[in-house]
């Protein structure tokens, strides 16, 4: 044989072999398709991320206890004042327009007052 058909012959070898190769990769995936669909995937996909980023944060919160703690204090006491933002309000309001005791007591006393004559009316 020549070296151009030594080179033709080792060429076409190579061609097969990747050939092959290639029909194989496909089987394998069609396969593996086969086996787990792509939604199947996909849950895989977002439960491998949602573990990364679990380990992240608590990795963050190990090593940034005080920034963390710290934050959870802020949102809790945001939250409290949030929901009792009107009892606040009026404390607030009472400590600079100061009432004597005997207002106060005027005032509760009134709005009982006027709380039993709903029931009544």
């Amino acid at each position: 044989m020549t070296d151009l058909q030594t080179q033709m012959h080792e060429d076409r070898m190579l061609r097969d072999a990747a050939k092959r190769m290639v029909k194989s990769d496909v089987a394998y995936v069609k396969g593996d398709m086969s086996c787990k669909g792509l939604g199947g995937r996909f849950v895989d996909r977002i439960k491998d991320g949602a573990s990364e980023l679990s380990d992240n944060t608590h990795e963050y919160a190990d090593t940034h206890r005080a920034q963390v703690g710290t934050g959870i204090a802020v949102a809790v006491a945001a939250f409290f004042g949030w929901k009792y933002r009107e009892q606040l309000a009026d404390a607030v309001y009472d400590l600079f327009h100061e009432k004597t005791p005997v207002e106060k007591v005027s005032e509760k006393a009134e709005q009982l007052a006027r709380d039993a004559r709903s029931y009544f009316d």
